[in-house]
């Protein structure tokens, strides 16, 4: 039996490998060609490898692996927390609760039980880093706007979906009829999980492989004992009733934080590990459990499904970016809805937890296959056509021939604004606090005879001292150089400007006094012209 687990493990590495190497060089990511290799050498076609419980071994280890690495590599919880108070996460609970809630509903009607309609729902809902991460990275739209703000939402509702798949886990495997009270104390746990795991991430784990790496003198026993923590990690993140991927994850996220340097060398060896054998073992494990057994399953509940996995996830995917006011909307929707690693981990839980059954994992896996491809061929097409412009701080993606033609034949006029926050000069700090609400747009400063002397920002206002803000005026602190157009200007001209002045808003002024202030055109009123403007 051990050697047959060796032939099984060796014919699995060298399938996924190659697979993921075909499907690279077609354009599509790599880990579709993992979950391939897995299906045709495993028992749905030619029946080479079984999944039996040495692979299982591979595969949790490999689920361990991927999740630290996602932690180190694609989550940035700094990001994250700048974004929970705004229209991103606003967003990006909508990108999960739509899906989620539709497909728990049509779970209940089709007789599934509570626990197992939701905890699939939380699978449908999840979205992944990983193959919108590796288009966006092909590319060179990573660091792009367009490329953050998919990152951030698609970041937050993967997230989103790992604690609710976690805790309907714990559920069901605890109690076969949960009350509210278990629910609380269950996410309680988690919180209380992830407190210390924060307050190890800050003080403690970094601190302690930094201590190992300076004390040990064998280089491999350093990177043992990493690979040994992230094990432990899992470990204990299981006894407390936390998914033993969240703990990878976090672990994941405490290794982050350390220096650049010892940062790139643990990524750079537990990937060499991690993608070498055990998450291309994962991946190719997925598949050894995919079977036609779906096709048992009547049409309709096949297709309402699959429509739910694509359609549903693209048009909630699609209100989220709306709502969030991303542009443009279809090409971020896109990167929103992508599936991949996290979803096809969280299903395995699932289907090891046996909260469903081989048929609806078989079908499940289908979806998200037919997703992936729809969500990273679209991705790259619209990606390849949208070049990024920068109006002030903004970013916005469009065909280069359309921006041309819009900024050429429209007038700043038709962009003024006439409402704007002004000032007078000889107001000290301190009055200038307590009378105005200070924005992040600037305020226009003039003089008693109504001219326009200069410009002042919250950025002046905080950068001043806070205990001389009664003596000092807003004429000491004020930019006195800075840019203007006219009305007649063609938003070609106003776009130059205002990138290369240190405000996102320039002021319009009378042709014939140009201390005059006719309005204001912002980096917002462009973006708002563009965007409307390609709709008609």
């Amino acid at each position: 039996m051990s050697f047959e687990s060796i032939l099984f493990i060796a014919v699995l590495v060298i399938a996924s490998k190659l697979g993921g190497e075909l499907l690279h060089r077609i354009g599509q990511p790599s880990i579709l060609g993992n979950v391939i290799a897995g299906i045709i050498v495993g028992p749905a076609f030619f029946a080479l490898v079984h999944p039996i419980e040495a692979i299982e071994l591979f595969v949790s280890i490999g689920v361990f692996f991927l999740f630290f690495l996602i932690g180190l590599e694609e989550i940035d919880v700094a990001g994250l927390f700048k974004v929970m108070k705004g229209r991103i996460f606003a967003g990006s609970a909508v990108a999960f609760l739509m899906p989620f809630l539709i497909a728990g509903v049509f779970g209940l009607v089709i007789d599934m039980d509570f626990i197992q309609s939701f905890a699939i729902a939380s699978v449908i809902a999840a979205s992944s880093l990983g193959v919108t991460a590796k288009v966006l990275s092909d590319l060179g739209k990573l660091k792009s706007t367009i490329g953050l703000e998919i990152f951030t939402v698609t970041a937050i509702v993967e997230f989103i979906a790992i604690i609710f798949v976690s805790v309907f886990i714990q559920i069901d495997t605890n109690s076969e009829s949960p009350d509210i009270s278990e629910m609380l104390w269950l996410f309680t746990k988690m919180v209380i999980f992830f407190a210390v795991a924060g307050l190890l991430s800050v003080y403690g784990l970094p601190q302690f492989f930094r201590l190992m790496k300076n004390h040990l003198r064998v280089k491999e026993a350093y990177f043992a004992i990493v690979i040994g923590m992230i094990l432990l990690v899992a470990y204990f993140a299981e006894i407390s009733g936390v998914h033993g991927a969240i703990g990878a994850l976090l672990l994941g996220i405490a290794v982050s934080r350390m220096t650049r340097d010892e940062y790139h060398e643990i990524s750079k060896n537990i990937r060499a590990i991690g993608y070498g054998i055990f998450i291309p073992i994962f991946f190719a494990g997925i598949g050894l459990h995919f079977s036609l057994a779906f096709l048992e399953l009547e049409w309709w509940i096949i297709a309402v499904f699959i429509v739910i996995m694509t359609g549903v996830k693209f048009l909630g995917s699609y209100i989220a970016v709306r709502i969030a006011k991303m542009r443009p909307a279809t090409t971020v929707a896109y990167g929103v809805m992508s599936k991949g690693a996290v979803d096809l981990a969280l299903m395995l839980s699932l289907l090891q937890a046996k909260i469903m059954d081989d048929k609806l994992f078989s079908l499940l896996v289908l979806g998200t296959l037919i997703t992936m491809i729809i969500s990273s061929v679209e991705l790259q097409r619209k990606l390849k056509k949208i070049t990024h412009f920068k109006v002030g701080a903004a970013e916005l993606g469009l065909v280069p021939l359309y921006f041309r033609r819009v900024v050429s034949d429209t007038l700043a006029i038709a962009v003024t604004n006439t409402e704007f926050s002004k000032t007078k000069p000889d107001v000290t700090i301190k009055e200038f606090i307590k009378n105005n609400e200070i924005t992040k747009k600037p305020f226009l400063v003039f003089d008693d005879n109504d001219m326009l002397v200069g410009l002042v920002s919250k950025r002046e206002i905080n950068n001043s001292h806070k205990k001389t803000r009664d003596l000092v005026t807003i004429g000491d602190i004020m930019y006195r150089k800075f840019h203007t157009t006219l009305p007649n200007d063609y938003l070609f001209a106003v776009i130059q400007k205002m990138n290369s002045h240190p405000f996102d808003m320039i002021p319009v002024v009378d042709p014939n006094n140009d201390g005059k202030v006719m309005g204001i055109i912002t980096d917002e009123s462009i973006m708002n012209l563009l965007t409307e403007s390609k709709k008609t």
